[in-house]
């Protein structure tokens, strides 16, 4: 009986051991910050003109995902209404300026995604709906007219191309 014992309490122990550690999130995903705000970011230098970019406390390079609510899900959503047809899902219609409610919801995931598709055409691991750093880097967003606070029609990555 207490081998039986100690083999099932070792059994259990490895089990225990093994799903903590598929449970753990990768150093690099843990390193990420979520974004929880907006900034104002120039496409270029000098430019009076500026894109509203989500950001976490210290940078650019942050995610989001389903059930964030805060002003960089905002910025997300403007680039989907202004930049991209995107479209909600098959009964969904298109992202546009009435889905801008600063909560990523189902709407604005299903939008990112089929942003995605077109961005990472053979990545289907990068059809998630997840603001992520990869996609951040290439995904445009609307530049802002200063002098009026009007979203204009000109759209650019983050580091001005595009």
């Amino acid at each position: 009986m207490g081998t039986r014992k100690l083999a099932s309490s070792l059994l259990s122990a490895t089990m225990l051991s093994v799903g903590v550690v598929a449970l753990t999130p990768t150093s690099a995903a843990a390193a990420t910050p979520k974004c929880t705000r907006q900034v104002e970011m120039k496409p270029r230098a000098g430019y009076s003109y500026y894109m509203m970019i989500p950001k976490s406390a210290t940078t650019v390079s942050c995610y989001m995902n389903k059930g964030t609510q805060n002003a960089g899900v905002t910025a997300l959503q403007t680039a989907l209404a202004y930049c991209y047809n995107a479209n909600k899902g098959i009964y969904g219609g298109l992202f546009g300026p009435g889905d801008i409610d600063g909560i990523y919801g189902r709407d604005t995931e299903l939008a990112l995604e089929d942003v995605q598709y077109s961005l990472f055409p053979q990545e289907s691991s990068m059809h998630d709906g997840i603001y992520g750093t990869r996609t951040a880097a290439v995904l445009q967003f609307p530049w802002h007219n200063p002098s009026n606070d009007r979203i204009m029609d000109t759209c650019t990555r983050r580091d001005g191309t595009g």
